[in-house]
């Protein structure tokens, strides 16, 4: 589980580094277009983010729903 933490923070900083410089490009330059490659590793990455983080739920709702079945039984 904290591997897919750690490969979700890793996967977050190369999107972070893509999306800010095309958004203030398309600030400062509203006509410019955003690279189709820039798009392309963008929706990757967060489609990565966005499957380890319910990755990550699940996991933690199937630990809590372990925990309460322990201990109702005891």
């Amino acid at each position: 589980m904290e591997e897919i933490a750690i490969f979700r923070i890793f996967s977050s900083f190369p999107l972070l580094g893509l999306l800010i410089p095309d958004l203030s490009s398309l600030f400062i330059f509203p006509v410019r277009q955003i690279s189709i490659t820039h798009l392309y590793v963008e929706s990757f990455l967060l489609l990565t983010v966005i499957i380890c983080t319910v990755g990550i739920w699940y996991h933690q709702k199937q630990e809590r729903n372990n925990n309460m079945q322990v201990t109702a039984g005891t």
